[in-house]
């Protein structure tokens, strides 16, 4: 994985802060050809324990059971079932978003450009945290953290489809 690659998060704490955090570990395996996108696939696995938010108390709270609940749920997942194009480049992916062992049909647009030997997907999509369980007891209420987060990401793999030469 290239080092420029990033999954970022960004919420809204106590009505008006705004915090963006980021994944520090993560895998992403694509097969990907324009031409067979019916055989094309991109899956990701990202260690929640690697989350960084730019407050270490807030990181704590975050890996706890009220929230990603690592130690019971170490990892989330992101499965491809289709990829469709919209416009050149731009493409709708479908597929199951889980985490916290609760798995949701998620579908979003993302940029793909083909690169010498790389792939460049870049996009980005929102979730309700409610929707896997993210901030129970308290912080269920959106005064504390709105339940809306947005993901962005921009990842540089290297492409496992075989091409004709």
């Amino acid at each position: 994985m290239a080092e420029d690659s990033k999954i970022e998060f960004s919420g809204v704490q106590n009505r008006k802060t705004a915090f963006t955090g980021h994944f520090a570990d993560f895998k992403v395996d694509a097969i990907f050809n324009r031409d067979d996108l019916e055989n094309s696939r991109i899956d990701v696995v990202i260690e929640l324990a690697s989350l960084e938010s730019g407050s270490e108390k807030r990181d704590t709270k975050l890996k706890k059971g009220n929230w990603f609940d690592i130690d019971n749920t170490p990892r989330s997942y992101f499965k491809s079932e289709t990829i469709e194009a919209v416009s050149n480049d731009i493409y709708e992916i479908k597929g199951q978003l889980e985490i916290k062992g609760i798995s949701k049909p998620y579908s979003f647009k993302l940029e793909i450009r083909e690169l010498v030997d790389l792939l460049r997907l870049s996009g980005d999509f929102t979730i309700n945290r409610l929707d896997f369980d993210l901030g129970l007891g308290a912080w269920k209420n959106p005064d504390w953290v709105k339940h809306e987060v947005n993901v962005e990401f921009d990842i540089a793999v290297k492409s496992n489809a075989q091409k004709d030469t």
